[in-house]
Formats: structure tokens, C-alpha cells, sequence
């Protein structure tokens, strides 16, 4: 096998987890996301009374924030109960978020290049279709490896795993608040495990999906060892 081929397989393969991460982000970052949380029946209220629709509200314009890439003026002008509803602290670790929001997002769309370009180029050939089989097939399997890893901490070490990943994203002492600020309010510990659970079954789709693809192209075009790309061929004598 030429090693571009190889490469190009390989880079497939990886670019997949991080293409399915930024889709799953997305969604958790819908419009309706926000609503269709507050909406839950266990929801817990906010201890210090406000209603669900101050809470929603606000929260929207949170997602907003982040969704779309706005100034931080957005949440600085908002207001609850006559004062500014975040203060310094919060604007600033509401940024941070932002920006790690968004790198993972432009990660994703390089990543989402990378696979479907490298795919597309794969395919082009049908003697090239077994290899695209397999960096689909192994990038779906590598993509559920992690992502039983993670579920499993989420699952057993909840606390383990949300600091964890502050620490590993955030400057240290930044993103922990006291439970009377309004982002505590609005997105209470459990917001982020729901959130958790849902890019965890957005993955899970996607790489069952990518997964069934592999095995139908691994059907139609069965994998061989070694393969050999058609320019390295050489003519049967006749």
C-alpha cells in the first residue's frame, strides 16, 4: 500500500471522533435545547425563586452567546430584578467558554474536511473503496472506544469527570461559582450531566451510523491484504 493512501486512511480515521464531538456541541446548542430541559418535569427549580421563564430566558441568551459567536456585551446588558444578572467574573468565565466552545467547533469543521475529503477521494476509484471501507469502519470503532470511556467515568466518577474537564480547559480557579451567582441558577449540575448524556447518544448515533456505512462498503467491496493501489499494477503477460 502507498503510504499517502495509508496516511490519507489514517487521517480519516481520526478526524471522525472530532467531526461527531463538534455535531453533538451543535446540538446541545440548538434553539430549542434550552426549553426542551427547563421543560422536565424533575427539573430542579432555583433555590433562590426565580421562575422557570426568568430562568429560560436568560439561559437562551446564554446558548445564544455562544452559538453564534456575539460580544460579551450580550450577557453584560442583560438585567435581573434591577441589576446587571452577571457579574465580573461570570462575563469572564462565560468567555472562556466561548472560546473553547468555538475551537472545538472549528477543530470539527477542519476535521469534517479532512473525512470527507479524504473519504471522497477514496471512493473516487472503486479498487481504493476497500481502504475508504476501513478508515470509516476503524474511525467509528476508535470514536465508540473513547466514547464507552467516557460514558463509563460520566456513569461511576460524575464529580471525577466535570473537574476534570474544567481543569483540563479552564484556568484554574475560573469556573467555580457560589451557588447564589445566576450561571449556578440557571445551569445547575444537573443541566450539565443532561447535556453529557445527550453528546454521549449524539456520538453513539453518528458512529453507529458511520459504523453501518463501513460495513456496507466493506460488503459491496470486500477488504484484501495487502491491497494494491492500481498504479503500482503491472499488465499480465498476454
Amino acid at each position: 500500500m502507498k503510504g499517502w493512501l495509508r496516511a490519507v486512511s489514517v487521517l480519516v480515521s481520526l478526524a471522525l471522533p472530532v467531526v461527531m464531538l463538534a455535531v453533538a456541541l451543535r446540538v446541545v446548542t440548538a434553539p430549542w435545547w434550552v426549553r426542551w430541559e427547563y421543560g422536565k418535569p424533575d427539573f430542579p427549580p432555583d433555590p433562590y425563586g426565580l421562575t422557570t421563564e426568568e430562568r429560560i430566558r436568560l439561559a437562551e441568551v446564554c446558548v445564544e452567546y455562544l452559538a453564534t459567536g456575539a460580544g460579551i456585551e450580550l450577557l453584560a446588558d442583560l438585567e435581573l430584578e434591577g441589576r446587571p444578572a452577571f457579574n465580573e467574573r461570570e462575563l469572564a468565565h462565560m468567555v472562556d467558554v466561548q472560546r473553547v466552545f468555538w475551537a472545538i467547533l472549528r477543530a470539527g469543521m477542519a476535521a469534517g474536511v479532512v473525512a470527507l475529503g479524504g473519504t471522497a477521494g477514496l471512493l473516487a476509484r472503486r479498487t481504493m473503496r476497500p481502504l475508504a471501507a476501513r478508515a470509516l469502519r476503524d474511525g467509528a470503532v476508535l470514536t465508540l472506544v473513547l466514547l464507552v470511556a467516557v460514558a463509563a467515568l460520566m456513569l461511576t466518577s460524575w464529580e471525577v469527570f466535570f473537574t476534570g474537564f474544567h481543569e483540563l480547559l479552564f484556568p484554574p480557579d475560573t469556573w467555580t461559582f457560589p451557588t447564589s451567582d445566576t450561571l449556578i441558577r440557571l445551569f445547575p449540575e444537573r443541566f450539565w450531566m443532561d447535556v453529557g448524556m445527550v453528546i454521549v447518544g449524539g456520538v453513539l448515533i453518528q458512529a453507529g451510523l458511520v459504523l453501518a456505512a463501513a460495513l456496507v462498503l466493506q460488503k459491496v467491496q470486500p477488504l484484501r491484504e495487502p491491497f494494491t493501489p492500481p498504479a503500482s499494477r503491472t499488465a499480465a503477460p498476454g
